[in-house]
């Protein structure tokens, strides 16, 4: 298997023996949100290789004469780092892949190969694991250092998230013999904290070896990059590996102009409030591809409760971008075709040439009215009948017209053509790592108490009861109602998914999108609109508005609520402004003014 070598591999040397001297015994059905359970017999047959371990050699002229790709220049020295010791392997092409997220197979091969042992084994406590990876989970497993997700199941190819890292580097230093008492109790405001990484996550921020990483949150569930991870090792063997304390690191510490000027947003947020009359207003800003701050004014509940940054709102036709996500992930994935004929999802000849683009853009011809059915049936004889369509050819953007109900038909249409819930999809994908909690279903939501009522003219026009009676409906497909307006979500929540794409599908540093599927979606028409915008798939592009060169942006309305998303592409910089209340009055460009006017403040404030 060759030679490898261990920083501070002397101090580790006793421990390498002690573990050595007791049999070798593998842990069964350890989980990462566990403590290590008792370990069951050693597997008859093994054998424990130790390999000579000697202090690291090498210089930084050598060092910085790998090549490592397309690598941002403060973290240049850690990726030739990682890449110098072999504790990651560079991808086919020779690049480093910094954005590309870790799986939990390479995070334990690289902490097996920084610890200098290599076990050989002929089998795994986990027979999911691939042969790459079974000596370093077989290690890991027998040490202590990392588990299965499930019992007899390791999943090596899921992404290593910041708690199951945590826990890993953790019981790594333990195993070590370093000390690993934490000293500072590390307190996240509006962030859940797995309870089986809190102590692991204090020690790793003690340590600052998440530097660079959580200056805008903690993501406690964001994957790891393998840029991140090599400055995390680099940290970690600061003091026995001479490379290591000798390079240059990420620092950290990105500045935020809008916290920097928040009392001047939110002068600015208040007054424009109180001008249109608002019950309820939330605001989350993005600089550079990052969600950096927050603002809330009035009443979630009218004259009882007051709005804070979790309260969740009807995101009215924001929902749209929602869809448009998740047509993109599956899109990505390979599930779905833009320019393939519907009628192959619902397995039905339909009566036009109708796309997902089509749907997208507005340009599907499908007849658009309330009275329409929204549920299988009754979409299933719409798009199969002449009656169900108006004049014009699908795809022709002579024909475009603002369509709700052709929304809903491409919610269930990706719902069918995926086999899931659009819900479940964007939970595994982009909610679940992002620390996200939004629903087509108001009442599936994490939290659904924080859901607010709907005020329009004063009066309550929705309640929270109301909006929480929709639940999960009974198959994938099976309505299409909640689609072209019921996304429920806080602004913050909304920020982030926002954030994913002004960063052209990187957040946090890692890559959760490819690039060109964020580059599909901004894919606009030559042609502009009346009004002067251009249709993507399915936001607008915009030329000078709020001051900026040009804006992708969705507005929404229902029952009383009028929202705004919109980011810059050049900058990463964006706003989302979800009201309810408010007067409806339009501005110069056609958008809810009060809406507008706090993103212009927003985006003076971080230009």
């Amino acid at each position: 298997m060759g030679k490898r070598w261990a920083a501070g591999a002397l101090v580790a040397l006793p421990l390498v023996w002690a573990a050595l001297a007791a049999p070798l015994a593998w842990a069964q059905g350890r989980t990462e949100p566990k403590e290590p359970v008792e370990a069951a017999a050693p597997v008859a047959g093994e054998e424990l290789a130790v390999v000579e371990i000697t202090e690291p050699a090498g210089s930084l002229e050598e060092l910085r004469a790998v090549p490592a790709g397309e690598v941002p220049a403060e973290g240049r020295d850690a990726a030739r780092w990682a890449l110098y010791r072999d504790l990651l392997s560079p991808g086919e092409d020779g690049s480093f892949d910094a954005e590309i997220p870790v799986s939990r197979g390479e995070a334990v091969q690289a902490l097996y190969r920084l610890s200098g042992i290599l076990v050989s084994v002929d089998s795994c406590p986990f027979p999911d694991v691939p042969e790459e990876y079974r000596d370093a989970v077989a290690w890991a497993a027998a040490c202590g250092i990392s588990g299965g997700v499930a019992e007899d199941w390791f999943d090596s190819q899921a992404w290593v998230t910041r708690s199951q890292l945590a826990v890993m580097l953790r019981r790594f230093a333990a195993w070590r013999g370093e000390d690993v008492e934490s000293r500072t109790a590390v307190y996240w405001d509006g962030e859940t904290v797995p309870s089986y990484a809190e102590e692991a996550l204090n020690w790793v921020m003690d340590r600052g070896l998440y530097q660079g990483m959580t200056d805008h949150g903690l993501y406690p569930d964001l994957p790891v990059s393998r840029l991140q991870l090599a400055a995390v090792l680099a940290r970690l063997q600061g003091d026995r590996d001479t490379l290591a304390g000798e390079i240059a690191l990420p620092e950290g510490g990105e500045d935020s102009l809008s916290r920097r000027k928040h009392e001047e947003v939110n002068r600015a947020v208040e007054a424009a409030a109180r001008r249109h009359g608002a019950v309820g207003i939330q605001v989350a800003v993005i600089e550079n591809g990052a969600v950096t701050d927050a603002y809330h004014y009035g009443w979630a509940v009218k004259g009882s409760v007051p709005m804070s940054s979790a309260h969740k709102l009807r995101t009215a036709s924001l929902s749209k971008m929602v869809v448009g996500l998740s047509a993109a992930l599956l899109w990505e994935e390979g599930i779905v075709d833009y320019d393939a004929d519907i009628g192959a999802y619902w397995g039905v000849d339909i009566w036009k040439p109708v796309t997902i683009r089509s749907l997208l853009t507005h340009t599907s011809t499908l007849l658009n009215s309330e009275s329409i059915a929204w549920d299988y049936a009754g979409v299933k004889a719409q798009l199969t009948s002449a009656s169900g369509y108006s004049g014009g050819t699908p795809g022709d953007l002579r024909g475009w017209s603002y369509n709700n109900h052709a929304f809903g038909i491409l919610g269930q249409t990706l719902e069918l053509a995926a086999g899931r819930y659009l819900d479940s999809l964007l939970e595994e994908r982009v909610l679940g790592p992002l620390g996200a909690d939004g629903s087509f279903a108001a009442g599936e939501l994490g939290e659904p108490e924080l859901v607010t009522p709907l005020y329009r003219d004063g009066s309550l026009r929705r309640s929270a009861g109301n909006q929480l009676q929709v639940r999960r409906w009974s198959a994938p497909g099976a309505t299409g109602r909640q689609f072209a307006g019921g996304f429920t979500s806080s602004a913050v929540d909304m920020a982030k998914m926002t954030a994913l794409l002004a960063g052209d599908g990187c957040f946090e540093g890692v890559r959760l999108l490819g690039a060109e599927t964020v580059e599909q979606m901004e894919r606009h028409e030559d042609r502009a609109l009346p009004g002067g915008t251009y249709q993507a798939l399915p936001m607008r592009l915009g030329f000078g508005l709020y001051g900026r060169e040009r804006l992708y942006y969705h507005t929404g309305s229902a029952y009383g609520v009028y929202n705004l998303l919109s980011y810059d592409p050049d900058t990463g910089d964006g706003v989302v402004v979800l009201t309810m209340g408010a007067d409806g009055k339009k501005d110069t460009y056609g958008v809810y003014a009060v809406c507008g006017e706090i993103s212009r403040a927003v985006y003076e404030a971080v230009r």
